[in-house]
């Protein structure tokens, strides 16, 4: 649990974030410097140098009845414009002045938000977003996600690590977390137990994770976290920051073999000197509402719990920018209802959940700009326009794409969700997609263009996790025609979707490929 002490060292030293902040907007401190520290604080100055923005960590993307009338207050107090949901189940609020960005961090404290070590070189936690309502589940992860997320907050005061980690856990069905090639994930068994892997991570260099333990009891995990920590600490790349991520870690230790004894090591010390088992007791909360079961309710967006009654509505904006007034309709509805929560999800949706059958209806009507089918679920980072390190306009482009495919009148719903960063980093996660995109230049007559490298074959889901290939570079102006031209095939061809299509037309599609280059 938060401690008071904990709370108290998560704002100890805003005075030091405070001072770097006002030095940073009145010109006495450089870019650089300023992003090496502010990050720790869950902000970053955008391109320009003149705005800034917040990002709002939740633990597991979860958003209290308090959180969300925080939220709707804060929009409508500081006209915030550009929120945005983040493939890391944080909100990010865009074209903040310094002394809006410092309000802000103190506000987020005084409601329960802690955005210590939501940016920077911090431990972060993934979890899956139907935890405890998904009819399919066997076991509520929720406990062991919370306690998790809870124990890294406090570890950021104890031990150094070289670089960002980053950690997911799912219940089993839902892949969105990326278990399995996270610097450390918990993939929930048949068993009600988890296998750990450790050491995966995509953006440069992307590894599938090692498994270094199987069937572990679920209230066992903060043992494998604290581990992973320490081997972290203890042989992560101090020197180079190219390297400093767990997934070079392997080849540097002399191998897989090698790093996992290690770790075998450092575990068996840790069970040895630490009580760290978890009670799930302290954690869990219970779903008392019931509702009338209403099944005519259900569409694309809105889904059954497995609570009696009860239904799950999806709000998934174009790129996760949100449409404010919308959002803001919504949340001022919500916050009405009894047990009713939203949460983030990692492919930049908001879920919010508790809704009987007609308080859904509601919800999605308050929330129709939604995506309607699987590509308009496309991912995107914020892109350059935004971002001081982004290349090219990722987020632009997705919103050209779809304006492009909506003049023309192209039937979408063959097309796969596509996967958009502004650069190799996979803000956007363009190398689980199976079609993704990252910024690039090109040479055409001799001139750079705005370009973008199509990765082909990525997939994210359990089993059959694979980091898509370069296939291409195309130019940025000519994307949207090149997805006119796929959805024509597609929508020409007896195959139900684009995956099914491109497994015997690959030649096809990569030729299409060439035609757009």
């Amino acid at each position: 649990m938060i401690t008071q002490e904990l709370k108290d060292r998560l704002i100890a030293d805003y005075p030091k974030f405070e001072d770097m902040t006002h030095k940073f907007y009145k010109k006495e401190l450089s870019i650089a410097d300023y992003k090496g520290q502010s990050g720790t604080y869950g902000s970053y100055a955008e391109r320009g140098a003149n705005t800034g923005m917040s990002r709002w960590r939740f633990n597991g993307g979860r958003m209290t009845r308090e959180h969300m009338q925080f939220l709707a207050d804060s929009i409508r107090k500081y006209n915030l414009q550009h929120v945005h949901f983040t493939t890391g189940q944080c909100l990010q609020m865009h074209g903040l002045d310094g002394d809006t960005i410092l309000k802000l961090y103190k506000e987020c404290y005084d409601h329960g938000i802690y955005n210590r070590g939501a940016g920077g070189d911090n431990p972060n936690v993934v979890a899956s977003i139907l935890r405890g309502i998904d009819p399919r589940e066997t076991l509520d992860i929720t406990p062991y996600a919370t306690a998790i997320s809870e124990f890294l907050m406090e570890q950021t005061f104890y031990i150094k690590i070289p670089r960002k980690f980053k950690m997911g856990i799912d219940n089993g069905f839902d892949s969105t977390p990326h278990s399995t090639f996270k610097d450390l994930g918990f993939n929930l068994t048949k068993h009600n137990t988890f296998d750990v892997y450790a050491c995966g991570g995509i953006g440069p260099n992307p590894r599938i994770g090692i498994p270094v333990a199987h069937d572990v009891a679920p209230e066992d995990v903060l043992y494998h976290v604290k581990a992973m920590l320490m081997v972290f600490a203890n042989h992560g790349n101090f020197k180079n920051r190219g390297k400093a991520r767990t997934r070079y870690m392997p080849a540097e230790m002399g191998g897989a073999e090698a790093f996992i004894k290690i770790y075998e090591e450092t575990l068996a010390m840790v069970k040895e000197v630490e009580h760290l088992t978890i009670n799930p007791a302290d954690y869990a909360y219970e779903i008392t509402k019931t509702g009338k079961r209403d099944d005519s309710v259900e569409n694309y967006r809105i889904h059954r719990q497995k609570q009696e009654g009860l239904y799950y509505v999806e709000y998934h904006p174009a790129g996760g920018d949100v449409n404010v007034a919308h959002l803001l309709a919504a949340l001022d509805y919500v916050v009405t209802l009894d047990q009713v929560e939203a949460r983030i999800a990692p492919d930049q949706a908001l879920f919010f959940i508790n809704l009987t059958a007609d308080e859904a209806r509601k919800i999605a009507e308050l929330t129709d700009d939604s995506a309607e089918n699987d590509f308009r679920r496309s991912v995107s980072c914020v892109g350059s326009t935004i971002c001081q390190i982004g290349m090219q306009d990722s987020n632009g482009l997705l919103k050209d794409i779809f304006a492009h495919l909506e003049e023309k009148g192209i039937d979408t719903r063959k097309l796969p969700r596509l996967h958009i960063s502004g650069c190799p980093h996979s803000c956007g996660t363009h190398q689980i997609g199976e079609i993704g995109f990252h910024g690039a230049v090109k040479l055409v007559d001799k001139k750079p263009m705005v370009a973008f490298i199509l990765v082909d074959g990525g997939s994210e889901h359990m089993g059959s996790e694979n980091f898509g290939k370069m296939a291409g570079n195309i130019v940025a102006t000519k994307i949207p025609e090149f997805l006119e031209s796929l959805a024509n095939i597609l929508n020409e061809s007896p195959e139900p979707d684009f995956g099914t299509w491109r497994l015997t037309h690959k030649g096809d599609y990569m030729n299409l490929i060439k035609a757009f280059e």
